[in-house]
């Protein structure tokens, strides 16, 4: 029996159909044309650097900023990078580094072991000690390029030797309006902000009132005050306190460089000192701060001196020294400083770099005296105890031409509670490490970052993966006011580390400081490869960071 509804379902079926085609080519017609890359990350799991979760998507970078970030599956790019299994992070950026000397006049500026740890952007001009012309240093790393991207502070003992050379007095009304005229042209110039070294010289001979003038002059561009204190040890509460009233009067933020607690007396106070940080974040004071993940420091050899004795400068130290009276008065008191420190010993200083002995490199004080006989040919026979005899072979070193030291003189407890604190960033407090250097320097030049996403996040859990990131990117780039970097979003650069957070490590040691990182697969910065698999690709895209203008 034929279907008297047939012809009723034919219709509608044709009209669906046709329904169907239109849609279709309304679809097709209105489709985004297919975007061109000119590269594209894709398979990666991202972590954006604001703390949020990883999730999966792709990114496209074109023109040395991140273009888009979605499935992209429609869009093309000549070159792919297969992030499968890996992290997509925002490019690491050490807050605290010291490259001053290794700044080419002439040429690229190389960092292996920076780029090799998945830093992207270093801040220079720590601890007080800068370049003197920011401008020129900006011009050559623009002229030249260089693998990273590069900022500074002005470094106030650079900035007072300029004017007052080695004196270790107050500088007159004269000297300090020079001082804050040099500040002024570095800000003008595009520095972050001041940075001091107040247990250096000849900072710790500065007054408040001196830091308190030039913090003022910084405040006027939106400058950051950046801080080694003038005490990480016994006096660090009032050192803290220091820092936090320059902080107010100058109505600023602040910084404190590589914050610890130096002295086995006071070991296990962490929380007692970060009370006092929070307590100033409370009143208004914005206060950061920054660490390594390692319990031993790095500084000279005068950092074991009392302070009297640095009264007139080094030079005029190694002449006090050749004085039997004066050198016996100075060995007492770094005796008996260092055992109101809790020391029983000095085999918590080893050298790192000996500038007139290699042989050296890499012994502790007390071995320099067991091992070499024409060190202890040099000890005084006044000298009747173990700890006497160790504190005159640091005056010899010193009289010699001194060394810089790694000092073993944290603790566990103390370092993973600065970690975990909100405003905690790392910084490697490194130079650059080349493969050709000698001694035996700290192992954070190349393994600040990976330690921390491998010890401390995947093999202990002191921080979440997200948490450890965004204290590595978003943190330090909205505290010193670098724009448009430090997350994973669309405008902002691309710069990018793809990592296994599997496999990523630090292999460096005490004894083998120069050996790579492990797990890091590709570094970009400004969307250019500047590593891939192990190797540099010879590219330097990296430029100057100046600070951005002060927003009202």
């Amino acid at each position: 029996m034929r279907n008297r509804h047939l012809p009723f379902i034919l219709v509608l079926s044709l009209i669906c159909f046709l329904i169907g085609l239109l849609c279709l080519l309304w679809w097709r017609i209105n489709l985004p044309t297919p975007q061109v890359f000119d590269l594209m990350i894709v398979n990666g799991r991202i972590v954006d650097g604001t703390g949020r979760p990883p999730f999966e998507a792709n990114i496209g970078i074109k023109d040395g900023k991140i273009a888009a970030i979605g499935s992209l599956h429609r869009d093309r790019a000549p070159v792919i990078i297969d992030a499968q299994g890996c992290i997509v992070a925002p490019g690491f950026i050490d807050v605290h580094t010291h490259v001053e000397a290794n700044l080419p006049k002439k040429g690229p500026f190389r960092a292996p072991n920076f780029i090799r740890q998945g830093v992207t952007t270093i801040i220079t001009g720590n601890c007080g000690s800068s370049v003197k012309d920011v401008r020129q240093m900006f011009h050559t790393l623009e002229r030249y390029g260089s693998q990273i991207n590069v900022a500074t502070l002005i470094g106030h003992n650079t900035v007072r030797r300029k004017v007052m050379r080695d004196a270790t007095r107050e500088p007159t009304l004269a000297e300090l309006r020079k001082m804050e005229a040099i500040v002024r042209e570095g800000m003008e110039d595009g520095a972050l902000g001041l940075s001091t070294g107040l247990e250096y010289l000849p900072g710790m001979f500065a007054p408040i009132w001196e830091i308190n003038a030039l913090a003022k002059i910084v405040e006027q561009y939106g400058g950051l005050y950046v801080t080694h204190l003038r005490d990480e040890g016994l006096k660090g509460i009032e050192a803290i306190k220091e820092a936090l009233e320059i902080g107010r009067q100058a109505k600023m933020a602040i910084h404190l460089s590589h914050f610890k607690i130096a002295v086995p007396k006071l070991w296990g106070t962490a929380s007692q000192r970060l009370k006092l940080i929070d307590e100033a974040r409370r009143n208004g004071i914005q206060v950061t701060l920054d660490c390594y993940p390692y319990t031993s420091s790095s500084s000279g050899l005068t950092l074991l001196l009392p302070k009297q004795a640095l009264e007139r400068g080094e030079r005029q130290l190694r002449a006090w020294l050749r004085d039997k009276v004066f050198r016996q008065r100075i060995r007492e008191a770094m005796i008996r400083e260092s055992r109101e420190k809790g020391w029983t010993n000095f085999a918590f200083a080893r050298i790192a770099f000996c500038w007139f002995d290699s042989s050296l490199n890499g012994q502790n004080i007390p071995n320099v005296a067991q091992l070499n006989h024409k060190w202890q040919q040099q000890i005084p026979a006044d000298t009747v105890s173990e700890m006497e005899r160790e504190a005159e072979i640091i005056l010899e070193i010193l009289e010699k031409g001194g060394a810089q030291m790694i000092y073993e003189n944290m603790c566990e407890d103390d370092l993973i509670t600065i970690m975990q604190h909100e405003e905690t960033m790392f910084g490697s407090d490194s130079s650059v490490r080349y493969e050709d250097m000698k001694g035996k320097p700290h192992p954070r030049g190349y393994g600040t970052f990976p330690r921390v996403l491998s010890h401390y996040v995947r093999e202990r859990g002191v921080l979440t993966l997200e948490e450890a990131i965004r204290k590595m990117t978003s943190l330090p780039a909205k505290t010193f006011q670098i724009e448009k970097r430090g997350e994973i979003k669309v405008g902002y650069f691309a710069d990018l580390v793809i990592f296994d957070e599997r496999e990523i490590r630090d292999t460096a040691t005490y004894d083998d400081p120069l050996s790579p990182p492990l797990g890091i697969y590709f570094v970009l910065v400004n969307g250019k490869i500047v590593y891939q698999n192990g190797r540099e690709t010879g590219t330097y895209p990296g430029t100057p960071i100046r600070r951005a203008p002060k927003h009202h």
